[in-house]
């Protein structure tokens, strides 16, 4: 193990009992396959640092969530086997990951059938669900866990924005969301989509919807978000047998009113 921290390599490799080598080239000489776990816009330069290892028979991925291995090509020129690993985690503390982590989905990308068995392997000892992800296709996937996971906050701090507004404290706001998404959590681990979507885009209930749109008017872009998500919606309308055209009229109304 190697960090440009000593102190915070010398903690880990004690966790979960490794060795701490003084050069990051170093970790090639001991292991078959190099975890590169470093920020985004440095795996190319911490690549090229380790080319000079010795790279016959070994691999190494990279953990980042939207880059493929192709940032490692380096090492792929220098007989090494190269692919990404990407836990589907929300890493908010170091204590959470360690005891959340285990049952996570994990992105695998590798071309060669043995870097991918040992990448199995590693997700399986983590009891994880392995995930493989076409070559070239990273972006879309991380867009997607982007969408679900930073968006999901993205749009509670709005819904709570919103309830401080018209005057709840912090502590009543959030114990009201967090059963409300709590909730809507175990509707979608329990029934699945499209039955796991509740309230009145379910109903057609353009009264309601409507209401919210005049309520948010001082918020136009709120409003604009608020019209996108519920016209991205539809599908999911649409299969469970429902029609969309009285939500439709609604929002096209509104549009007009709002963009004569």
């Amino acid at each position: 193990m190697y960090s440009r921290s000593p102190e915070r390599a010398a903690a880990l490799a004690e966790r979960v009992g490794a060795q701490v080598v003084p050069a990051a080239a170093d970790v090639v000489d001991y292991a078959d396959l190099t975890v590169i776990a470093v920020p985004d816009d440095v795996i190319e330069t911490v690549a090229a640092a380790l080319a000079i290892a010795d790279w016959t028979g070994k691999a190494a991925v990279h953990t980042a969530g939207s880059r493929d291995s192709a940032a490692l090509a380096v090492l792929q020129s220098r007989g090494g086997l190269v692919g990404t690993l990407h836990p589907a985690f929300p890493f908010a503390d170091v204590e959470t990951a360690v005891q959340k982590l285990p049952g996570a989905a994990f992105a695998l990308e590798a071309d060669d059938p043995r870097l991918y068995g040992w990448l199995t392997d590693l997700v399986a000892a983590l009891d994880g669900h392995p995930i493989r992800i076409p070559p070239g296709q990273k972006a879309l996937y991380h867009a997607a866990l982007v969408i679900a996971s930073n968006y999901a906050v993205t749009l509670y701090a709005a819904a709570e924005a919103l309830l401080l507004r018209l005057g709840a404290g912090r502590e009543q706001a959030d114990t009201a969301l967090n059963a409300l998404v709590a909730g809507t959590v175990e509707n979608l681990r329990t029934k699945g989509i499209p039955d796991a979507l509740t309230g009145p885009l379910t109903r057609a209930d353009v009264t309601t919807i409507g209401s919210h749109l005049r309520a948010l008017a001082d918020d136009p872009a709120l409003a604009e978000i608020y019209v996108a998500l519920a016209r991205q919606t539809y599908p999911l309308l649409e299969a469970r047998g429902l029609s969309t055209d009285r939500i439709e009229m609604l929002l096209r109304g509104y549009h007009a009113s709002e963009h004569p």
